[in-house]
């Protein structure tokens, strides 16, 4: 097969590639919204713990309230729920699930790179006159012994940044309920 041959094909390749991956990028978020719906519908039915056939039991919080997210693991698993509480954003972990605040990468990712980078941008913005002093994102790990008992975001700021907060402690739990499993 010639150069051109060669790079003709890999082009047509590539350009598969490209639309499989188009593809599959379209049916994950049709999944996210999915799960999102249910959790949505599971939270407003308000009932404690089920169990799907062939799955583990699910904590769900006993009294629906309005603006709760459920974060799951990838295996379904509830890792705990997030609820808005004006300019606050307030995680709980269910009951039974201990997480070691020590475990990463809680305080590597989510406090140190995450939180801790919000918050500086908000004193830099605060510095500039951009924004009053008592918005700036603040926020407090509620620990016992070790165990977090929850975490509170206090002027999360927005939208925007709801939905980051919100996608990197899903994934920041995700990894330590895989460390947690595996011993």
């Amino acid at each position: 097969m010639s150069s051109e041959e060669e790079s003709k094909h890999l082009l047509r390749a590539l350009e598969t590639l490209r639309g499989r991956l188009a593809e599959a990028e379209a049916e994950v978020e049709d999944l996210r919204r999915a799960v999102e719906r249910v959790e949505g519908l599971i939270v407003s039915t308000g009932f404690k713990t089920f169990t799907a056939e062939g799955s583990k039991p699910v904590q769900v919080q006993a009294q629906p309230q309005e603006g709760v997210t459920l974060l799951t693991s990838r295996d379904g698993v509830t890792l705990g729920s997030l609820r808005v509480e004006g300019e606050d954003l307030v995680y709980e972990p269910p009951p039974g699930l201990e997480f070691s605040v020590e475990t990463p990468p809680f305080k590597t990712f989510l406090l140190e790179r995450v939180l801790e980078n919000m918050r500086q941008a908000d004193e830099e913005r605060m510095k500039a006159g951009e924004l009053d002093p008592d918005r700036v994102l603040s926020y407090q790990v509620v620990e016992e012994g070790g165990v977090l008992k929850g975490l509170r975001v206090s002027n999360y700021g927005g939208e925007r940044r709801m939905r980051e907060i919100t996608s990197s402690l899903r994934w920041t739990l995700d990894k330590m309920y895989d460390k947690t499993r595996k011993g």
